[in-house]
């Protein structure tokens, strides 16, 4: 009886943890900002996308003020779009630059057919102060 008791228990948990990991994938993409504030540290953020056959390549590049900007933690996700306005992740990549300027190269093989964007996410910092930027780039179909 214990057996049985411990092993749906265990299923149980599983289930609840598997379900957590799958919506963190899944997200409606909020409208674009109509006033954007200026960024304190941040010069410049770009996000590009670009397919050969199946294989996408991800490109961000952010630069920062050379007299403030003391390093750049890049965070890239490929993401689908799954209709009406919800994006689902297929890779992310991250990386940390020391310097003021970070260009991120990143390739993805073996995409499944449909429409992406590469969504960058930069943590800018000047010293232990830091701004977070997200962009999307324009959507790409493979």
């Amino acid at each position: 009886m214990k057996k049985r008791i411990l092993s749906a228990l265990t299923m149980v948990v599983m289930m609840f943890a598997c379900s957590i990991t799958a919506y963190a994938d899944v997200y409606k993409q909020d409208p674009p900002d109509p006033n954007p504030t200026r960024y304190s540290y941040t010069l410049s953020l770009s996000s590009n996308l670009s397919f050969s056959g199946h294989t996408a390549t991800c490109k961000s590049v952010v630069r920062g003020d050379p007299n403030l900007v003391t390093k750049i933690e890049l965070t890239q996700c490929l993401e689908e779009d799954i209709g009406g306005g919800w994006w689902y992740r297929i890779a992310s990549w991250n990386k940390t630059f020391y310097n003021f300027i970070a260009v991120y190269t990143t390739t993805k093989s073996n995409v499944p057919s449909g429409t992406y964007h590469v969504r960058t996410i930069a943590k800018v910092y000047s010293g232990s102060n830091f701004e977070n930027i997200a962009i999307y780039s324009v959507t790409a179909s493979c």
